[in-house]
């Protein structure tokens, strides 16, 4: 029950962080394509960056099920689950911070074309954290021989 608990937290919290900045990023990403046709490609890769945060969140959790799946899940595997899926979805609401920063990247890149790959540098910075939290879980999950 704890894995299935803690494969809903990873995929469900992650998912809303990608949800949110993709929402906010994406709001930008309209704006200065209806604007200009043209600034749509730089745009696109800007806004979809917070998508990242429900893939990390989505791996934990199909790695989480597939130990259940795997074999007997115990309190230890299940309790170390739960803390992996909970690392990973804190760590995918920077998905909305991510979704901050790419809306004034996708402002800033359509004003000066020149600085798009600059600004891209900006949005990356926040991928970082939920990248940390990712590597953090697979690791837990490692070590509680969850799967």
């Amino acid at each position: 029950m704890l894995g299935a608990i803690g494969a809903a937290i990873a995929i469900g919290v992650a998912g809303y962080g990608s949800v949110k900045g993709l929402e906010i990023s994406g709001h930008a990403a309209a704006g200065v394509t209806g604007e200009d046709e043209g600034n749509f490609s730089s745009a696109l890769i800007l806004e979809a960056l917070p998508q990242t945060q429900v893939v990390y969140g989505f791996i934990i959790a199909v790695l989480i099920v597939l130990g259940i799946m795997g074999g007997e899940m115990t309190l230890q595997k299940g309790l170390v689950s739960l803390i992996a899926a909970i690392v990973v979805g804190i760590m995918g609401l920077s998905g909305i911070l991510q979704g901050r920063v790419a809306a004034s990247a996708v402002g800033a890149a359509a004003k000066n074309p020149a600085i798009k790959g600059k600004v891209l540098i900006f949005v990356v910075m926040p991928e970082i954290a939920a990248l940390f939290g990712f590597v953090i879980s697979i690791l837990l999950l490692i070590s509680g021989h969850v799967f």
